[in-house]
């Protein structure tokens, strides 16, 4: 994508005690191609870091004198165990995105609670953990039942 929508946090604006004095955190989130795609990472990786931290320091974000930094890519991702190098499990699309991705109960296998991205609400941590809240809630009702 010329001009992708890119997540940057900055946690230490609300909570300075996540760095050093005097130090910010920085996190950025560019949506990229899996492994099925036609990329080839270890030569794009390089390029597609560079053009990010470009954009950054264009939006006013700390980019110089960085302590640590860790980019990942698709292939970093698959080497997580993450399936086609993506954080994002099945296709991160509109019909696939919050209530509309795949049910975490499936009518075929009773009393089988599904959780994590692949099913509602969604992708990231918080949802992942409301997942686990309506499994659990699921699973508690089929006992009382």
């Amino acid at each position: 994508m010329s001009d992708p929508s890119v997540l940057v946090t900055c946690a230490t604006v609300t909570d300075p005690a996540l760095a050093p004095p005097g130090g910010a955190t920085l996190y950025a989130l560019e949506p990229v191609p899996n492994l099925r795609g036609r990329v080839d990472w270890a030569r794009e990786a390089p390029q597609r870091r560079d053009a990010l931290v470009a954009r950054l320091d264009a939006w006013g974000c700390p980019v110089e004198e960085v302590a640590v930094e860790q980019f990942f890519d698709s292939t970093d991702w698959a080497a997580a165990g993450l399936e086609t190098g993506t954080p994002f499990s099945i296709a991160h699309r509109f019909f696939q995105s919050g209530p509309l991705r795949t049910a975490n109960v499936d009518a075929r296998v009773p009393r089988l609670a599904l959780v994590g991205m692949g099913t509602v609400p969604g992708v990231g941590i918080p949802m992942v953990l409301i997942s686990g809240r309506l499994a659990a809630e699921r699973v508690d009702s089929w006992g009382r039942g």
